[in-house]
C-alpha cells in the first residue's frame, strides 16, 4: 500500500526510531564487516530481530526486509513504488551502463519489451546444441581419477557457450580470454561498488589497471560484435536477435543500449550459471545416493542419447536438484531497491528515497518456510508449496524485474549436468576444501573433484 504521511510522521520515519536496528554495529563502519566476512549468522540474527531492521552500511541508513510477504510486496504488488537503485546499483551503473539489471523502471520496461523475444523458448531451444557441444568438449578433456578445479571448468564452459550464443561467429574471442576479462571486470566492479571513493580507483594498482583494461576491451568487443552482426548478419547469435528485436511500437535498441545489454549479459550470464553448476556438483559429490538417483533418471529418460529441450520436463529430479541448489546457494544473494514515493511497508512509513535491502539467502534459509533449511533435499520440491514459501524462493528475483535469462541459464545447467553425469561419476578430491565466498555473488572456493567412469561409481 502506498500512503502519504504528515510532516510529524516523516520525522519519526527518518529517525528510524520505530524500527529495530540490526544487531552488532561497529563504530564508523556499521554492519558492513558482517556482509564482507560471514553474512549467514548475521542475516539470521536480523530475521529474529524483526521483519524490517535498520542497517548501517555507510553514511545513509538502509533497511533490510526479512519477511517474504514484504519482499513480495516490493517486487510485485507495489512494484511501481520500488525502483532498482540504492548505493550498490548507483555505484555500479557508471561502469556497466544502463542495461536491464541497472536501469530504472522507465528504461527497463522499454528494454524488456524489446529484448523479450530474444529469450523466447524457441530461441533458447535453438541454443541447446551449443550447450551440448561445449559440455561434450569439456568432459572429453577429463581423465579418470585426475583432480579438476571444477569452478574454473564451469567458468570456461559458460564463457564458451556464452560467446558462441551471444556473439556473431566472426567475433568469437578465445573463451579463456573472455573468462579472464569478465573475472577482472567483476573483481574491480566489486571494489567500486563496495568502496565508491574516487581516490581508490585512481591508485596505480595492478587491479585497477586490469579493471580498466577489461572494461575497455569488453566494450570494444561489444561494438565489434554489433558491427559484425550489422554487416554479416547470421540470424543466429543473441546479438543478431537483439538487433532484430522490436517491441509492439516498432522500437529497437540503440547502439549504446546494445553495448550496455551485451556487457550486462556477459557479466550476468557467466557467474550465476557457472556457480550454480559448481554448487550442484559439490552437493552431488557430498550426496552420492542422490547422484546415483540422478544418473538412473538420466539413463531412463535419455536411453543413451544426448539431452534435448524436449527432455527437460521429464528430468524431474534433475530440475529439483537445480532448484534445491539455488535455494541453498542463491548466486545473487543480496539485492536492493529504493522507493520513488512515500510508502507504507510492514506497518512503517518511509519517505521517498529510502534504501532497502533484501537477501535471497536469508529468505531461503528461513526454517519457517523450509524445514531443516541447511539440508540438501531435492525431494522437498515434489510436494506443493504454500504461497509464502513461493514468495520466499527468489533465486532469480520476482515480478517484472525477474532475471530475463533464468530459462537460458537453467537450460544450460541442465544440459551440462546431464552430459557430465551420463559419462562420469563424481567424487570430492582429497584436496577439496569447499567454503562459501560471499562477494557480489555466492561462489564456492577450492572445489576440486575427481571424475570416475560410471561403471566404477561404487
Amino acid at each position: 500500500m502506498v500512503a502519504m504521511t504528515r510532516e510529524s510522521d516523516r520525522a519519526v520515519i527518518r529517525s528510524g526510531s520505530l524500527i529495530p536496528e540490526a544487531p552488532g554495529a561497529y563504530p564508523l563502519v556499521g554492519h558492513a564487516p558482517y556482509l564482507a566476512r560471514n553474512p549467514p549468522p548475521w542475516l539470521a540474527a536480523c530475521r529474529q530481530a524483526g521483519s524490517i531492521v535498520r542497517v548501517r552500511l555507510g553514511p545513509r541508513p538502509a533497511y533490510l526486509v526479512c519477511a517474504p510477504e514484504l519482499v513480495h510486496r516490493m517486487l510485485v504488488i507495489d512494484v511501481e513504488a520500488f525502483d532498482k537503485g540504492g548505493p550498490i546499483l548507483d555505484n555500479a551503473r557508471p561502469f556497466v551502463g544502463n542495461g536491464l539489471v541497472t536501469s530504472a523502471h522507465a528504461d527497463h520496461r522499454r528494454q524488456r519489451r524489446i529484448m523479450q523475444s530474444a529469450f523466447s523458448p524457441d530461441r533458447i531451444d535453438g541454443y541447446a546444441s551449443v550447450f551440448q557441444q561445449e559440455s561434450d568438449a569439456m568432459i572429453s578433456s577429463w581423465a579418470a581419477g585426475k583432480e579438476i578445479d571444477f569452478l574454473a571448468e564451469a567458468h570456461a564452459l559458460v564463457a564458451r557457450t556464452l560467446a558462441r550464443t551471444l556473439l556473431p561467429e566472426a567475433e568469437l574471442p578465445e573463451s579463456s580470454w573472455l573468462a579472464d576479462k569478465i573475472a577482472d571486470f567483476q573483481a574491480g566492479l566489486l571494489i567500486r561498488t563496495a568502496l565508491p571513493h574516487p581516490w581508490i580507483r585512481r591508485l596505480p594498482l595492478p587491479a585497477n589497471r586490469r579493471f580498466e583494461q577489461a572494461r575497455s576491451q569488453l566494450q570494444s568487443s561489444a561494438r565489434r560484435a554489433i558491427t559484425a552482426a550489422r554487416t554479416r548478419p547470421t540470424a543466429g547469435s543473441l546479438v543478431d536477435n537483439l538487433m532484430a528485436a522490436r517491441d509492439t511500437n516498432g522500437d529497437s535498441l540503440s547502439d549504446q543500449e546494445l553495448v550496455d545489454q551485451i556487457i550486462t549479459l556477459l557479466l550476468g550470464g557467466t557467474e550465476p550459471t557457472a556457480c550454480t553448476l559448481a554448487w550442484a556438483v559439490h552437493l552431488l559429490t557430498q550426496h552420492p545416493d542422490i547422484q546415483m538417483r540422478l544418473q538412473d533418471e538420466m539413463d531412463s529418460v535419455l536411453n543413451g542419447r544426448t539431452v534435448g529441450p524436449e527432455d527437460f520436463r521429464k528430468l524431474r529430479l534433475t530440475r529439483n536438484v537445480l532448484q534445491e541448489t539455488l535455494r541453498l546457494y542463491p548466486i545473487v544473494w543480496m539485492m536492493t531497491r529504493v522507493n520513488t514515493q512515500e510508502v507504507t511497508l510492514g506497518g512503517h512509513r518511509f519517505p521517498a528515497g529510502t534504501d532497502f535491502l533484501f537477501s535471497a539467502y536469508q529468505l531461503q534459509h528461513d526454517p519457517a518456510h523450509f524445514p531443516e533449511p541447511e539440508r540438501f533435499d531435492p525431494d522437498r520440491w515434489d510436494t506443493p508449496v504454500s504461497a509464502s514459501t513461493r514468495q520466499a524462493h527468489i533465486p532469480f528475483g520476482q515480478g517484472r524485474r525477474k532475471c530475463i535469462g533464468d530459462t537460458f541459464g537453467m537450460a544450460e545447467a541442465t544440459i551440462a549436468l546431464s552430459t557430465i553425469l551420463t559419462r562420469w561419476h563424481l567424487r570430492p578430491a582429497p584436496s577439496s576444501r569447499v567454503r562459501k565466498r560471499f562477494r557480489s555473488d555466492l561462489s564456492p572456493t577450492e572445489l576440486r573433484i575427481t571424475p570416475h567412469p560410471r561403471h566404477s561409481r561404487t
